[in-house]
Protein backbone atom coordinates (compact mmCIF):
# COMPACT_ATOMS: atom_id res chain seq x y z
CA UNK A 1 0.00 0.00 0.00
CA UNK A 2 0.97 3.67 -0.20
CA UNK A 3 2.68 3.73 3.21
CA UNK A 4 5.67 2.02 1.62
CA UNK A 5 6.57 5.35 -0.04
CA UNK A 6 7.69 6.64 3.33
CA UNK A 7 10.73 4.40 3.00
CA UNK A 8 12.13 6.79 0.40
CA UNK A 9 12.50 9.70 2.77
CA UNK A 10 14.53 10.32 5.90
CA UNK A 11 13.48 12.47 8.83
CA UNK A 12 9.87 13.53 9.45
CA UNK A 13 7.24 11.67 7.46
CA UNK A 14 6.29 13.90 4.50
CA UNK A 15 2.99 12.02 4.22
CA UNK A 16 1.97 12.54 7.85
CA UNK A 17 -0.87 14.82 6.76
CA UNK A 18 -2.71 12.34 4.61
CA UNK A 19 -5.15 13.15 1.85
CA UNK A 20 -8.55 11.41 1.70
CA UNK A 21 -8.61 7.95 0.09
CA UNK A 22 -9.27 7.91 -3.68
CA UNK A 23 -12.87 7.15 -4.71
CA UNK A 24 -11.90 3.93 -6.50
CA UNK A 25 -10.08 2.69 -3.41
CA UNK A 26 -13.11 3.47 -1.23
CA UNK A 27 -15.36 1.50 -3.58
CA UNK A 28 -13.01 -1.48 -3.30
CA UNK A 29 -13.00 -1.19 0.50
CA UNK A 30 -16.80 -1.14 0.56
CA UNK A 31 -16.83 -4.23 -1.65
CA UNK A 32 -14.58 -6.03 0.81
CA UNK A 33 -16.82 -5.00 3.71
CA UNK A 34 -19.77 -6.54 1.86
CA UNK A 35 -17.81 -9.78 1.43
CA UNK A 36 -17.02 -9.81 5.14
CA UNK A 37 -20.68 -9.23 5.98
CA UNK A 38 -21.64 -12.08 3.67
CA UNK A 39 -19.13 -14.41 5.28
CA UNK A 40 -20.41 -13.60 8.74
CA UNK A 41 -24.01 -14.16 7.73
CA UNK A 42 -23.10 -17.58 6.38
CA UNK A 43 -24.05 -16.76 2.79
CA UNK A 44 -22.80 -19.21 0.22
CA UNK A 45 -21.39 -18.24 -3.15
CA UNK A 46 -18.37 -16.06 -3.70
CA UNK A 47 -17.64 -15.41 -0.03
CA UNK A 48 -16.36 -18.03 2.37
CA UNK A 49 -18.64 -19.02 5.22
CA UNK A 50 -17.97 -17.94 8.77
CA UNK A 51 -17.19 -21.54 9.72
CA UNK A 52 -14.24 -21.42 7.34
CA UNK A 53 -13.24 -17.82 8.13
CA UNK A 54 -11.19 -16.87 11.22
CA UNK A 55 -13.27 -14.38 13.19
CA UNK A 56 -10.27 -12.40 14.44
CA UNK A 57 -8.99 -11.74 10.92
CA UNK A 58 -12.42 -10.66 9.73
CA UNK A 59 -12.95 -8.37 12.73
CA UNK A 60 -9.58 -6.66 12.33
CA UNK A 61 -10.08 -6.21 8.59
CA UNK A 62 -13.61 -4.90 9.07
CA UNK A 63 -12.41 -2.27 11.53
CA UNK A 64 -9.57 -1.13 9.28
CA UNK A 65 -11.69 -1.05 6.12
CA UNK A 66 -14.50 0.82 7.87
CA UNK A 67 -12.09 3.50 9.09
CA UNK A 68 -10.58 3.71 5.62
CA UNK A 69 -13.96 4.09 3.92
CA UNK A 70 -14.74 6.87 6.42
CA UNK A 71 -11.66 8.81 5.29
CA UNK A 72 -8.78 7.53 7.44
CA UNK A 73 -6.20 6.72 4.79
CA UNK A 74 -3.69 5.43 7.33
CA UNK A 75 -6.12 2.72 8.49
CA UNK A 76 -4.71 0.19 6.00
CA UNK A 77 -1.19 0.28 7.45
CA UNK A 78 -1.94 -2.67 9.71
CA UNK A 79 -4.27 -4.56 7.35
CA UNK A 80 -3.21 -8.20 7.05
CA UNK A 81 -4.12 -8.84 3.42
CA UNK A 82 -2.83 -12.41 3.56
CA UNK A 83 -5.15 -13.29 6.43
CA UNK A 84 -8.07 -11.57 4.69
CA UNK A 85 -7.47 -13.54 1.50
CA UNK A 86 -7.36 -16.73 3.52
CA UNK A 87 -10.58 -15.85 5.33
CA UNK A 88 -12.61 -14.76 2.30
CA UNK A 89 -11.10 -16.92 -0.41
CA UNK A 90 -10.71 -16.07 -4.11
CA UNK A 91 -13.62 -13.60 -4.05
CA UNK A 92 -11.41 -11.15 -2.14
CA UNK A 93 -8.54 -11.21 -4.63
CA UNK A 94 -10.04 -8.78 -7.14
CA UNK A 95 -11.18 -6.13 -4.64
CA UNK A 96 -7.87 -6.32 -2.74
CA UNK A 97 -5.87 -5.91 -5.94
CA UNK A 98 -8.00 -2.94 -7.00
CA UNK A 99 -7.67 -1.40 -3.55
CA UNK A 100 -3.90 -1.79 -3.60
CA UNK A 101 -3.60 -0.30 -7.10
CA UNK A 102 -5.84 2.68 -6.31
CA UNK A 103 -4.31 3.40 -2.90
CA UNK A 104 -0.74 3.02 -4.16
CA UNK A 105 -0.98 6.18 -6.19
CA UNK A 106 0.17 9.40 -4.60
CA UNK A 107 -2.03 12.43 -4.96
CA UNK A 108 -0.45 15.46 -6.63
CA UNK A 109 -0.25 17.21 -3.26
CA UNK A 110 1.51 14.23 -1.64
CA UNK A 111 3.96 14.01 -4.53
CA UNK A 112 4.73 17.70 -4.16
CA UNK A 113 5.41 17.19 -0.47
CA UNK A 114 7.81 14.34 -1.20
CA UNK A 115 9.67 16.51 -3.68
CA UNK A 116 9.84 19.47 -1.31
CA UNK A 117 11.23 17.31 1.49
CA UNK A 118 13.78 15.73 -0.84
CA UNK A 119 14.92 19.14 -2.09
CA UNK A 120 15.08 20.53 1.44
CA UNK A 121 17.23 17.62 2.62
CA UNK A 122 19.63 18.03 -0.30
CA UNK A 123 19.93 21.78 0.13
CA UNK A 124 20.67 21.30 3.83
CA UNK A 125 23.59 19.07 2.87
CA UNK A 126 24.82 21.63 0.33
CA UNK A 127 24.67 24.41 2.92
CA UNK A 128 26.71 22.35 5.36
CA UNK A 129 29.41 21.37 2.87
CA UNK A 130 32.70 23.33 2.83
CA UNK A 131 32.14 26.29 0.57
CA UNK A 132 28.55 25.24 0.15
CA UNK A 133 25.55 27.45 -0.42
CA UNK A 134 21.84 26.85 -0.30
CA UNK A 135 21.34 26.74 -4.04
CA UNK A 136 18.38 28.93 -4.83
CA UNK A 137 18.23 30.70 -8.15
CA UNK A 138 21.92 31.31 -8.63
CA UNK A 139 23.34 34.32 -10.40
CA UNK A 140 23.88 33.05 -13.89
CA UNK A 141 26.62 31.47 -15.88
CA UNK A 142 29.47 33.16 -17.75
CA UNK A 143 31.31 36.10 -16.11
CA UNK A 144 30.83 39.43 -17.88
CA UNK A 145 34.15 40.86 -16.67
CA UNK A 146 32.43 43.42 -14.44
CA UNK A 147 32.31 43.51 -10.64
CA UNK A 148 29.19 44.47 -8.70
CA UNK A 149 28.26 45.18 -5.05
CA UNK A 150 26.28 42.56 -3.20
CA UNK A 151 22.79 42.36 -4.73
CA UNK A 152 21.32 39.41 -2.85
CA UNK A 153 22.25 36.81 -5.43
CA UNK A 154 24.70 33.95 -4.94
CA UNK A 155 27.77 35.40 -6.66
CA UNK A 156 31.49 34.66 -6.45
CA UNK A 157 33.65 37.09 -4.47
CA UNK A 158 35.96 39.20 -6.67
CA UNK A 159 38.98 39.71 -4.41
CA UNK A 160 40.88 41.93 -6.86
CA UNK A 161 37.94 44.28 -7.41
CA UNK A 162 37.31 44.40 -3.65
CA UNK A 163 40.90 45.42 -2.96
CA UNK A 164 40.75 48.04 -5.70
CA UNK A 165 37.59 49.58 -4.23
CA UNK A 166 39.19 49.75 -0.79
CA UNK A 167 42.35 51.39 -2.15
CA UNK A 168 40.38 53.98 -4.15
CA UNK A 169 38.27 54.85 -1.11
CA UNK A 170 41.34 55.29 1.11
CA UNK A 171 43.13 57.35 -1.56
CA UNK A 172 40.14 59.68 -1.83
CA UNK A 173 40.21 60.09 1.97
CA UNK A 174 43.89 60.95 2.03
CA UNK A 175 45.00 57.47 3.11
CA UNK A 176 42.85 57.40 6.23
CA UNK A 177 40.01 55.10 7.16
CA UNK A 178 39.61 51.38 7.67
CA UNK A 179 41.59 49.08 5.40
CA UNK A 180 38.42 47.30 4.33
CA UNK A 181 34.76 48.12 4.73
CA UNK A 182 31.63 46.18 3.83
CA UNK A 183 30.81 48.60 1.03
CA UNK A 184 34.14 47.81 -0.64
CA UNK A 185 33.24 44.16 -1.28
CA UNK A 186 32.64 43.34 -4.94
CA UNK A 187 31.34 40.19 -6.63
CA UNK A 188 31.73 38.76 -10.12
CA UNK A 189 28.87 39.70 -12.40
CA UNK A 190 27.58 36.93 -14.63
CA UNK A 191 25.24 36.72 -17.58
CA UNK A 192 21.83 35.17 -17.00
CA UNK A 193 22.02 31.44 -17.62
CA UNK A 194 18.88 31.41 -19.72
CA UNK A 195 16.31 28.65 -19.94
CA UNK A 196 17.54 25.08 -20.19
CA UNK A 197 16.26 21.79 -21.58
CA UNK A 198 17.29 19.29 -18.91
CA UNK A 199 17.27 15.50 -19.04
CA UNK A 200 17.92 13.35 -15.97
CA UNK A 201 18.67 9.75 -16.95
CA UNK A 202 18.27 7.27 -14.06
CA UNK A 203 19.62 3.73 -14.14
CA UNK A 204 16.80 1.30 -13.22
CA UNK A 205 18.93 -1.84 -13.23
CA UNK A 206 18.65 -4.26 -10.31
CA UNK A 207 22.24 -3.55 -9.27
CA UNK A 208 21.02 -0.12 -8.14
CA UNK A 209 18.89 -1.97 -5.59
CA UNK A 210 21.54 -4.44 -4.47
CA UNK A 211 23.93 -1.54 -3.88
CA UNK A 212 21.31 0.50 -2.03
CA UNK A 213 21.36 3.32 -4.59
CA UNK A 214 17.79 3.32 -5.90
CA UNK A 215 16.34 5.39 -3.06
CA UNK A 216 19.00 8.09 -3.48
CA UNK A 217 18.30 8.16 -7.22
CA UNK A 218 14.57 8.56 -6.58
CA UNK A 219 15.08 11.36 -4.05
CA UNK A 220 17.43 13.12 -6.43
CA UNK A 221 14.93 12.97 -9.28
CA UNK A 222 12.13 14.29 -7.04
CA UNK A 223 14.34 17.12 -5.80
CA UNK A 224 15.47 18.16 -9.26
CA UNK A 225 11.94 18.09 -10.62
CA UNK A 226 10.73 20.18 -7.67
CA UNK A 227 13.57 22.68 -8.07
CA UNK A 228 12.78 23.20 -11.73
CA UNK A 229 9.03 23.43 -11.17
CA UNK A 230 9.20 25.89 -8.28
CA UNK A 231 12.24 28.07 -9.06
CA UNK A 232 13.07 27.64 -12.73
CA UNK A 233 9.73 27.17 -14.48
CA UNK A 234 11.24 28.45 -17.71
CA UNK A 235 13.30 25.23 -17.90
CA UNK A 236 11.98 22.02 -19.41
CA UNK A 237 12.97 18.91 -17.47
CA UNK A 238 12.46 15.28 -18.49
CA UNK A 239 13.08 12.17 -16.39
CA UNK A 240 14.18 9.05 -18.28
CA UNK A 241 14.55 5.65 -16.68
CA UNK A 242 16.60 2.96 -18.37
CA UNK A 243 16.92 -0.78 -17.79
CA UNK A 244 16.72 -3.25 -20.66
CA UNK A 245 15.16 -0.34 -22.54
CA UNK A 246 14.41 3.29 -21.66
CA UNK A 247 11.20 5.24 -21.16
CA UNK A 248 10.11 8.74 -20.28
CA UNK A 249 8.83 8.89 -16.69
CA UNK A 250 6.97 11.24 -14.41
CA UNK A 251 8.11 11.66 -10.79
CA UNK A 252 5.17 9.44 -9.77
CA UNK A 253 6.31 6.75 -12.23
CA UNK A 254 9.75 6.71 -10.66
CA UNK A 255 8.44 6.60 -7.09
CA UNK A 256 6.12 3.73 -8.01
CA UNK A 257 8.77 1.79 -9.96
CA UNK A 258 9.07 -1.72 -8.49
CA UNK A 259 12.75 -2.21 -9.42
CA UNK A 260 12.24 -5.74 -10.72
CA UNK A 261 15.27 -7.82 -11.63
CA UNK A 262 15.47 -6.90 -15.32
CA UNK A 263 18.82 -7.43 -17.05
CA UNK A 264 20.33 -4.64 -19.05
CA UNK A 265 21.55 -1.06 -18.80
CA UNK A 266 20.35 0.45 -22.04
CA UNK A 267 22.07 3.81 -22.00
CA UNK A 268 21.92 4.04 -25.78
CA UNK A 269 18.11 4.10 -25.76
CA UNK A 270 18.06 6.60 -22.87
CA UNK A 271 20.38 8.98 -24.72
CA UNK A 272 18.19 8.64 -27.81
CA UNK A 273 15.14 9.77 -25.82
CA UNK A 274 17.17 12.60 -24.30
CA UNK A 275 18.20 13.79 -27.75
CA UNK A 276 14.55 13.80 -28.81
CA UNK A 277 13.70 16.01 -25.80
CA UNK A 278 16.51 18.42 -26.65
CA UNK A 279 15.27 18.69 -30.24
CA UNK A 280 11.75 19.43 -29.04
CA UNK A 281 13.18 22.40 -27.17
CA UNK A 282 15.70 23.88 -29.56
CA UNK A 283 16.79 27.32 -28.42
CA UNK A 284 17.09 26.26 -24.79
CA UNK A 285 20.44 25.37 -23.28
CA UNK A 286 20.71 21.57 -23.45
CA UNK A 287 21.86 19.69 -20.36
CA UNK A 288 21.95 15.93 -19.83
CA UNK A 289 22.63 14.34 -16.41
CA UNK A 290 23.16 10.57 -16.21
CA UNK A 291 22.97 8.57 -12.95
CA UNK A 292 24.29 5.02 -13.24
CA UNK A 293 26.29 2.38 -11.38
CA UNK A 294 27.37 0.35 -14.40
CA UNK A 295 28.53 0.34 -17.97
CA UNK A 296 26.02 -0.08 -20.82
CA UNK A 297 25.05 -3.74 -21.32
CA UNK A 298 22.07 -3.40 -23.69
CA UNK A 299 21.06 -1.51 -26.80
CA UNK A 300 18.25 -1.38 -29.33
CA UNK A 301 18.74 -2.93 -32.73
CA UNK A 302 17.14 -1.56 -35.89
CA UNK A 303 14.20 -3.94 -35.44
CA UNK A 304 13.41 -2.29 -32.09
CA UNK A 305 14.35 -5.31 -29.99
CA UNK A 306 16.65 -4.90 -27.02
CA UNK A 307 19.91 -6.86 -27.11
CA UNK A 308 21.58 -7.70 -23.79
CA UNK A 309 25.07 -9.07 -23.26
CA UNK A 310 27.40 -9.43 -20.31
CA UNK A 311 30.23 -8.61 -20.62
CA UNK A 312 29.04 -5.83 -22.94
CA UNK A 313 29.20 -6.69 -26.61
CA UNK A 314 31.36 -4.43 -28.77
CA UNK A 315 28.20 -3.51 -30.68
CA UNK A 316 26.59 -2.17 -27.48
CA UNK A 317 29.56 0.04 -26.70
CA UNK A 318 29.73 1.21 -30.31
CA UNK A 319 26.08 2.31 -30.64
CA UNK A 320 26.07 3.84 -27.15
CA UNK A 321 29.14 5.94 -27.96
CA UNK A 322 27.55 6.96 -31.27
CA UNK A 323 24.35 8.07 -29.50
CA UNK A 324 26.40 10.02 -26.97
CA UNK A 325 28.22 11.76 -29.80
CA UNK A 326 24.86 12.65 -31.35
CA UNK A 327 23.74 14.22 -28.08
CA UNK A 328 26.97 16.20 -27.89
CA UNK A 329 26.42 17.30 -31.50
CA UNK A 330 23.19 18.93 -30.29
CA UNK A 331 25.39 21.18 -28.15
CA UNK A 332 24.49 19.48 -24.89
CA UNK A 333 26.64 19.42 -21.82
CA UNK A 334 26.60 15.85 -20.49
CA UNK A 335 27.58 14.84 -16.97
CA UNK A 336 27.78 11.25 -15.75
CA UNK A 337 27.43 10.49 -12.06
CA UNK A 338 29.12 7.12 -11.57
CA UNK A 339 27.98 5.35 -8.41
CA UNK A 340 30.43 2.45 -8.42
CA UNK A 341 34.10 1.78 -9.06
CA UNK A 342 35.04 -1.48 -10.71
CA UNK A 343 37.51 -2.30 -13.51
CA UNK A 344 34.96 -2.48 -16.32
CA UNK A 345 33.26 0.76 -15.24
CA UNK A 346 36.67 2.44 -15.14
CA UNK A 347 37.13 1.44 -18.79
CA UNK A 348 33.79 3.05 -19.64
CA UNK A 349 34.78 6.13 -17.68
CA UNK A 350 37.95 6.45 -19.77
CA UNK A 351 35.81 6.32 -22.92
CA UNK A 352 33.62 9.12 -21.57
CA UNK A 353 36.50 11.33 -20.53
CA UNK A 354 37.94 11.25 -24.04
CA UNK A 355 34.92 13.16 -25.31
CA UNK A 356 34.86 16.92 -25.17
CA UNK A 357 31.76 18.24 -23.44
CA UNK A 358 31.40 15.26 -21.10
CA UNK A 359 31.93 15.57 -17.36
CA UNK A 360 32.35 12.59 -15.04
CA UNK A 361 31.65 12.72 -11.32
CA UNK A 362 32.34 9.86 -8.89
CA UNK A 363 29.61 9.78 -6.29
CA UNK A 364 27.82 7.66 -3.69
CA UNK A 365 24.28 7.58 -2.35
CA UNK A 366 24.83 10.43 0.12
CA UNK A 367 26.57 12.76 -2.33
CA UNK A 368 24.38 12.06 -5.36
CA UNK A 369 21.60 14.57 -4.70
CA UNK A 370 23.85 17.52 -3.86
CA UNK A 371 26.12 16.72 -6.81
CA UNK A 372 23.27 16.59 -9.34
CA UNK A 373 21.60 19.73 -8.02
CA UNK A 374 24.91 21.58 -8.00
CA UNK A 375 25.65 20.60 -11.59
CA UNK A 376 22.18 21.66 -12.71
CA UNK A 377 22.53 25.06 -11.06
CA UNK A 378 25.96 25.61 -12.55
CA UNK A 379 24.78 24.66 -16.06
CA UNK A 380 28.28 24.60 -17.44
CA UNK A 381 28.65 21.96 -20.13
CA UNK A 382 31.46 19.49 -19.62
CA UNK A 383 32.88 21.02 -16.44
Amino acid sequence: MRFRYREYMGGPDPLAETDPPPAEAVRSAVGLLELIAGARSGESGSAASIEDSPEAALAAAEEALTRYADGDRDALVGLDTGALRGALGPAAYGPLDRLDAADHELTPRELRRLGEVALGDIEAVRRGAPGGHPGGDGAGDEPTGAAVPHDGLDRTLDAVATLREAMLRRAAAGGSGAALRAEDVRYTETEPAGAAAVCLLVDLSHSMVTRGLHEAATRTALALHTLVRTRHPEDRVLLIGFGDRAREMTPADLVEHDWRRVPGTNLQHALHLARRHLRRHRGLRPLVLVVTDGEPTAHLEEDGDARFAWPPAPRTVEVTAAELDSVLHEGAGVTFFLLADDPRLREFRALLERRRGVGVVSSDADALGPSVIDRYLRRRPGT
